[in-house]
């Protein structure tokens, strides 16, 4: 009995442990293979000729199209956020909900779910927001961007033919656009109760009923076609800035590139970087966008042969991420001071959700 208990000990001592170590190996890996795609680039396009590619970049223009394109992207979906924000949870402005629109993205640097979560504790405490509520907000228009870049992705497929790593990715980009499509019908019948005004009464599910009466899933219960499709038109001028932006970027290095090839393939790199195997579609980004559009790129006649379209491209890509990530950091980082206090402090009327 005693080495029984002492076993039991022992096993509920170093079941945390487990627990811990999964969850670090689950958190790392996506790291692992970010590491690997860019160990992969930079041993295939060495860093002084990808660094060397940015002496031909314009500056002035770089950074001030990188303000003008960041506060475009901002605004415009901190507006879309709070349209979606009235329509399925309470009323929110667009000013009150700003400065948690830029912490939020400040946290997102670190964790994405840390960011939404952070902006849905920030409504609740000062509004009175049901915390669910907010992050199925959130999550609808997650929904909603996710249709679009499928959508962009299925029409560029027909601009030009497409490799990637010698795979065939026109087939596999319509497969995906498909599957998308059905599931949009399904997931429209199952949210909107169609099935259940087919189905008989006697074979209908409670779990369904259950699922559409929680907050988080309350934006898809409600949502009807109308509301998707006037939210997804509010969205197209951010996923249309994000597609058109690499054009204006590849010029401002000297170089040059088909309008269409960029609307042809930068949707497919974005959707490339939704597949969850790095963080935010690190270095697996990068590696579609070189692959896609390395044989389309001209470079910058200045640079005599010295830098090549694979290394320009890599280039502008790492260089547009970091100055996007530091607009982002610099914006939470001055509402933080003044909208922290707000964030953390319990509002008193606030109600339980």
């Amino acid at each position: 009995m005693i080495a029984i208990s002492v076993a039991n000990q022992a096993r509920i001592k170093t079941e945390p442990l487990k627990t811990s170590l999964k969850t670090f190996i689950k958190a790392l890996f996506p790291w692992l293979v970010a590491s690997g795609l860019f160990f992969y680039l930079f041993n295939k396009f060495p860093p002084r000729q990808v660094l060397a590619s940015l002496q031909h970049v314009s500056l002035p223009w770089f950074l001030g199209f990188g303000l003008a394109y960041f506060l475009t992207i901002l605004l415009l979906d901190n507006w879309v956020l709070s349209r979606v924000l009235s329509r399925f949870a309470a009323p929110v402005s667009f000013r009150e909900l700003l400065p948690a629109r830029c912490v939020s993205y400040l946290l997102a640097l670190v964790n994405y779910n840390a960011g939404q979560a952070g902006m849905a504790v920030y409504l609740k405490r000062t509004r009175g927001l049901s915390f669910f509520k907010t992050l199925g907000c959130i999550f609808f228009v997650t929904v909603v961007d996710l249709y679009w870049v499928i959508a962009m992705a299925f029409a560029g497929s027909f601009l030009m033919d497409i490799h990637l790593q010698g795979f065939q990715l026109q087939d596999w980009v319509r497969r995906v656009a498909g599957i998308a499509l059905i599931a949009f019908v399904l997931h429209l019948a199952f949210w909107r109760g169609w099935f259940g005004k087919i189905v008989p009464a006697k074979l209908h599910f409670g779990v369904g009923d259950w699922l559409r009466g929680k907050h988080l899933f309350q934006p898809f219960h409600h949502a009807t076609v109308a509301d998707y499709f006037k939210i997804a038109l509010a969205r197209f001028p951010i996923h249309a800035a994000i597609v058109s932006s690499l054009w204006f970027l590849i010029r401002f290095a000297g170089g040059t590139v088909s309008f269409r090839d960029v609307v042809a393939t930068v949707p497919i790199v974005l959707l490339v970087g939704t597949i969850p195997l790095t963080p935010g579609g690190l270095g697996a980004t990068q590696l579609a966008l070189v692959e896609l559009l390395k044989d389309h790129v001209v470079p910058p006649p200045a640079a005599h042969g010295s830098v090549g379209a694979a290394e320009l491209l890599l280039a502008i890509s790492l260089a547009w991420m970091i100055l996007n990530y530091l607009l982002k950091a610099i914006a939470g980082l001055i509402f933080l001071r003044g909208g922290s206090r707000e964030l953390f402090k319990e509002a008193p009327d606030a109600a339980p959700h």
